[in-house]
Order: structure tokens, then sequence, then C-alpha cells
């Protein structure tokens, strides 16, 4: 799925592309995606709407339709957007497009019908789930330390499920998760009330390093806006592989349903509850 270093470079490869455009013609093939908040269809809806800009919220992306409308999409597993020049391939799975003026279309395509995007009246966020209940911005001047110490202080819950929560911390997935905590040297089961002062700033400063190396690294890599930049990950999907760190064998755990990667040699589970992962077969 698109995570935070994605959405930050669509907005900011794509919103200047837009910006200003107006939608001559809307097409949907596939309405599962969709969810109106006005009444009427979607294509005569935002048909002859001018695109006033492109922002992102936590793992929304708002654009910004002139007059009074707003689209919110949350690209959730597999939502993917591209802008494509006359003659150009549309997306596998196809969900809807929007020809622009200048002859140009954008492209959401959506291979598990998985996304959510909706169409409501300007500001009128109330309706679309987990929108109003996003935390703190991770790469905003707001996050601050002393900011993350209050919310992580008395939190009891492992420290992967505290930093997917994005009821505390807004936006960061599962491949960041993992980066973080790896870089962090904390193993994802360990519990948040157990890490000492010291881990907890290690943690912090870990989200803010991997997340501007995230955002360089997707923006270095120049790939099309479709597609999903993972190659520099150092721990994630990387099960069965050598730690770049310390050459031990990367491995693969569950943390409430979803699957986590980490070192079990700089990630040590201090609290010795688990298992130990050195002495399995590799």
């Amino acid at each position: 799925m698109p995570e935070l270093p994605d959405l930050v470079h669509i907005v900011k490869a794509l919103g200047p592309e837009i910006e200003g455009r107006r939608i001559v013609h809307a097409t949907v093939k596939n309405p599962i995606v969709l969810r109106l908040l006005v009444p009427g269809s979607f294509p005569e809806l935002v048909a002859g709407k001018a695109i006033c800009g492109l922002e992102r919220h936590g793992p929304f992306l708002r654009a910004r339709l002139e007059p009074g409308l707003d689209i919110v999409a949350h690209l959730m597993l597999a939502g993917r957007l591209k802008l494509a020049s006359l003659g150009e391939k549309a997306l596998p799975a196809t969900a809807f497009s929007l020809e622009l003026e200048d002859g140009r279309t954008l492209f959401y395509g959506d291979e598990k019908s998985m996304g959510k995007v909706y169409l409501c009246p300007a500001e009128n966020f109330e309706p679309i789930p987990s929108y109003l209940t996003q935390g703190i911005d991770v790469v905003s001047p707001d996050f601050t330390y002393e900011a993350f110490s209050a919310l992580i202080a008395k939190k009891r819950c492992q420290a992967r499920v505290f930093v997917m929560d994005q009821t505390i911390l807004s936006a960061i997935g599962n491949a960041y998760a993992d980066e973080i905590l790896f870089e962090a040297g904390i193993h994802p089961k360990a519990s948040c009330h157990s890490l000492p002062e010291k881990k907890r700033r290690a943690l912090y400063d870990a989200v803010r390093s991997v997340l501007a190396w995230g955002i360089e690294e997707v923006e270095k890599a120049g790939a099309p806006l479709e597609d999903k930049v993972r190659g520099h990950m150092r721990v994630r999907g990387r099960a069965g592989q050598k730690c770049p760190r310390c050459g031990a064998t990367i491995r693969k755990a569950g943390v409430l349903g979803f699957d986590s990667f980490f070192c079990p040699v700089c990630q040590p589970d201090l609290a010795g509850k688990g298992l130990d992962w050195n002495k399995l077969e590799k």
C-alpha cells in the first residue's frame, strides 16, 4: 500500500500537474470504491469542476474541487494513481478516471477494490471514518519529543502496535514500522511501558529519520507514481536474508495479525518472554 513517504511524493509530484485543471469528463468502471456523500452521480457532480489543490491528511489524499466539493481518497492496500497523456495505457483494474482539460487523464486503479474514495461537500469530513481521529502528523513541526513522550507515557501495548496506531501517530504503515523499529533497535513485541528513556528517545529519533530517509529514497527513485518503491527497505520483506547491520538472519513474526520483520540480534527481546530466534533453524 502507499505509505507516508509515497503519499508525500504523490502530493509533491502530482499536485502541481493537476492544480488549476478542470475536469471535463469522468468515467466510472468500478463504483465499489466510491462513496458519494452528496446526491447525484459521480460523473455529473465532478464534470466542469476545477481542481484547486492536492494535499495529504494522514493516509488520506484530498483534492479540493471548485466550487464546494472535495475528493478524499484512502488508497488502502492496492489503490494507485496515474496521470497519463493521450494514448498512454490506463491502470490495470481502473475504477474511475478523470479527463482533464489539458488532454491528460487521471486514473485511479485498485486491483483489490479495497480503497475508498469519498466525494463530499468541502471540509465536511465527519462521515469519513478515521479522517478526524488521526493523531499527530509525524512529519509536521508539531511532532516534538515532548509531544511524543506524552503520547507513549503509560502505554502498555507492544511497540509496533503503538507505532502503527493512527489515532496516536499519523500515519505509519507496515513497511516503515518495521524500518523504524530496526533503526531504534527495538523488538516489535517490546512493551512500551518497559522501554527506558534512552530507547524512547531512540524510537522518536527513528520515526523522524526513517521517514525522512523514506521520502528522500522514494523521490530519488524517480519511479512512476503508480509504482511502489520498496528497494531501499533494510528488513521489511527480507525474512531469511542477512541483516545489513550485523549479518544475522532477518526473521518474520506476527503482531496483531500483521507480518513484522526484524533482526533478532539488533532488536533483542529484552523481556525474555518470546522465542530465542537465534537458536531456531535458519
